[in-house]
């Protein structure tokens, strides 16, 4: 049985505050599992994307040398 409710924004993010963790997961997955179901807008997709990108420095300097990258002579 399916109740529509109406409720504040600021009340549904602290309601699933609430939640133990492990229903906080769930409620995630099921989210996502019904995110997925139909297709993204443009704003959605790059939010997506942008969302799996890792934003870490890089470790020391940048070799733009193929052989320090591959460990060959290029041939």
């Amino acid at each position: 049985m399916a109740v529509q409710l109406t409720i504040p924004y600021e009340t549904l993010i602290a309601l699933v505050e609430q939640l133990p963790p492990d229903e906080q997961r769930d409620l995630l997955h099921r989210i996502r599992e019904r995110a997925s179901q139909r297709a993204l807008s443009d704003e959605e997709w790059q939010a997506a994307f942008q969302s799996l990108m890792i934003d870490r420095p890089l470790v020391g300097p940048v070799s733009l040398r193929r052989a320090d990258w591959y460990d060959d002579d290029g041939r």
